[in-house]
């Protein structure tokens, strides 16, 4: 135990425990965009709470936007959390940014939704 409460690797299995990753892997990804803005040498960031599934960098993700599908790949996972290590994965129920290849803010809006096809992949 932490000198005030339970230490970091207690807190961290806590948290990982609530996500469920097994479940996580068996579904599609799903996030829906909250916020798109531009970081010098990352490039679009899109923002937003994962509802289904997880997705890694170097990912292929396609976006929703406008009537159209945007292909893209995932160079970034910023989780916004203190809660767990960083592993460059993101889970159902998170807060992430998604650092994302070859798009522009101008493409993106509120409400765009990203996903992911990744639940084949991982043979689930």
């Amino acid at each position: 135990m932490g000198l005030f409460g339970k230490s970091k690797k207690e807190r961290e299995k806590e948290y990982m425990s609530k996500i469920n990753v097994t479940d996580c892997l068996k579904q599609n990804f799903e996030m829906i965009i909250d916020d798109v803005y531009t970081i010098a040498g990352v490039g679009t960031v899109a923002t937003g709470t994962v509802s289904a599934g997880m997705c890694r960098v170097g990912e292929m993700a396609i976006i929703n936007a406008n009537g159209s599908n945007l292909e893209t790949t995932i160079t970034v996972v910023d989780a916004h959390t203190k809660e767990r290590k960083h592993n460059g994965c993101a889970y159902r129920t998170e807060h992430v940014g998604l650092g994302l290849r070859g798009i522009k803010k101008e493409q993106l809006n509120i409400g765009d939704m990203v996903k992911i096809q990744n639940a084949n992949q991982y043979g689930m």
